[in-house]
């Protein structure tokens, strides 16, 4: 069978050989240090809410920005970061050797030439951070590590899919190319911005990762100019349209990601036999319904987790204080449903997320197999995006703005009466509008991710009701989720108190093992 070139090539790029495992010596780290690294990272990122194939290139970043603020320039960053990862158990072993170990430090001596030309100095960009610097470094980094090209080979099938069907009026080609390229990153990659920027950064100044060390002056501005245009990108207004146009066409692709990572080398022969490719993917489509349910309980769990440590630093902080030394009096009431009602709330939202049915699958299977066998007739579809508003009715939309807005308050002021009869102080009614709002966010956070599968939506009759009442809170908190984000004080805890003591006494305990280990080794 004559399949097109676009998937022709992810197929090649499946076959291809695996990685070997690196001749000669390689890092061993302690597995006594790996359990409590590994345990350690776990608590980490329960306090902060991030996708799990993001949380390695964040370790990167973290542990890079730690061993660059405490030992400078020195030449063993890139073996010290590599220790890390290795106790982690965010990379094997058998695929680290010297060599690559020197790579990532000429990768590390190139970031800080930009850091001390540019942010050591006096006069910092206004747009650009260090931190922003150091996500493009932890991306390129990982990507040494671990190899992206079958992740890009998928990017690129579904930006090839959907990129025919994006016209923007009054832009150019490169503009539309770029923000096409970045809705696919946060809709179908499901990538962060650090690793958004890092691949901009690779088409618009390649020089930049083969350039030194040492690195010139001129290298540095190229890298800045050209970061500061992709920052731009990357929070363009035109993007969010598109990334929403994006989206939309996400499931069935998510499924052939799915079906090529299962199968694997062997991918031509399913995807050459239409019947055992109906098989496999109703197979592959029957477990990923199946793994929605446990993927909702870890996330209410890390949810949980998150709400419980917040709500602790809220209650030290604002609520005891205020009823000790203010009120005066401790009320049970409030106290009583500020701790059940948020967790209640999101079991409840949980408890009523719906698997996709078998309609779902058939269509799924349909619209796949247009994609492998007929992938070239998904340019002449009608599901364009114009970037085009629609015209609307300028008295009905004043009317419903209007009407949005009288809910907005009347939402909050009837929940406000509701608490002050039962005794709530400001306080309290204060942490009750924050945690109910910030649970309301992250179950429908939960929720979305648990539809991602799902191309034929069913919508019950009352949901377009519920979905208007808690638009209020749902707003609220998607804007205290992103504040909270920046100010996590258990992420400041973690990172720059427990972290840096806790990871000398690790390498400390590494060294006692070694030694303990040459000993054993002269006496047998």
């Amino acid at each position: 069978m004559e399949l097109p070139n676009v998937v022709n090539s992810v197929i090649r790029e499946f076959e291809g050989k695996r990685p070997l495992p690196k001749d000669g010596a390689h890092l061993t780290v302690s597995r006594t240090i790996s359990v409590l690294a590994v345990l350690y990272e776990k608590v980490r990122n329960a306090v902060e809410f991030r996708a799990e194939h993001l949380i390695r290139r964040a370790a990167i970043e973290r542990i890079l920005k730690r061993r660059i603020l405490l030992n400078g320039g020195s030449t063993t960053i890139a073996e010290n970061l590599v220790i890390e990862l290795l106790w982690a158990r965010y990379i094997d072993s058998s695929l680290i050797d010297d060599l690559k170990i020197r790579d990532i430090q000429k990768i590390i001596e190139r970031y800080l030439a930009v850091k001390h030309a540019v942010f050591d100095r006096g006069s910092k960009p206004k747009s650009v951070t260090w931190d922003d610097v150091l996500g493009v470094a932890s991306s390129e980094i990982e990507e040494t590590l671990v190899s992206p090209n079958k992740r890009d080979a998928l990017n690129s099938l579904f930006y090839q899919a959907i990129r025919p069907k994006v016209t923007i009026a009054g832009r150019d080609e490169t503009f539309v190319n770029v923000q096409t390229y970045v809705a696919v990153e946060r809709s179908f990659a499901q990538s962060d911005d650090a690793l958004i920027s890092y691949h901009l950064m690779k088409l618009v100044d390649p020089g930049w990762f083969t350039a030194g060390p040492p690195v010139d002056a001129t290298a540095v501005s190229a890298f800045m100019h050209a970061y500061t245009g992709v920052h731009q990108a990357l929070h363009d207004p035109v993007g969010e349209g598109i990334y929403r146009f994006a989206r939309r066409l996400t499931p069935a692709f998510l499924l052939i990601r799915d079906l090529f990572y299962d199968q694997g080398a062997e991918v031509r022969k399913t995807i050459e036999d239409p019947v055992v490719l109906e098989q496999k993917l109703a197979g592959l489509a029957a477990k990923k319904y199946q793994e929605i349910g446990t993927k909702v309980r870890r996330a209410v769990i890390r949810s949980f987790i998150y709400i419980f440590l917040t709500k602790m630093v809220f209650a030290f902080a604002l609520e005891a204080p205020y009823d000790l030394y203010i009120a005066k009096k401790l009320l049970p009431i409030p106290l009583t449903i500020n701790m059940l009602f948020p967790p209640i709330l999101l079991i409840l939202v949980a408890g009523f997320i719906r698997v996709p049915a078998g309609d779902n699958t058939k269509r799924l299977t349909e619209r796949i197999q247009k994609i492998l066998y007929r992938f070239d007739t998904l340019k002449d579809e009608t599901d364009l995006y114009t970037g085009k508003k629609t015209e609307r009715r300028p008295i009905l939309m004043a009317v419903f703005t209007a009407i949005y807005i009288l809910t907005f308050g009347a939402t909050f002021y009837l929940i406000h009466l509701g608490l002050t009869a039962l005794q709530f102080n400001i306080a309290s009614q204060i942490i009750f509008f924050f945690f109910v709002a910030l649970v309301t966010f992250f179950a429908y956070r939960i929720r979305q991710s648990a539809r991602e599968y799902e191309i034929v939506e069913h919508q019950g009759v009352l949901e377009p009701v519920v979905d208007y009442l808690f638009l209020p809170i749902l707003r609220a908190g998607n804007f205290l989720s992103a504040e909270i984000a920046r100010l996590n004080v258990f992420l400041f805890v973690f990172d720059f108190i427990l972290e840096a003591p806790l990871k000398v006494i690790f390498e400390v305990i590494e060294e006692w093992i070694r030694f303990v280990r040459l000993k054993k080794e002269e006496i047998v």
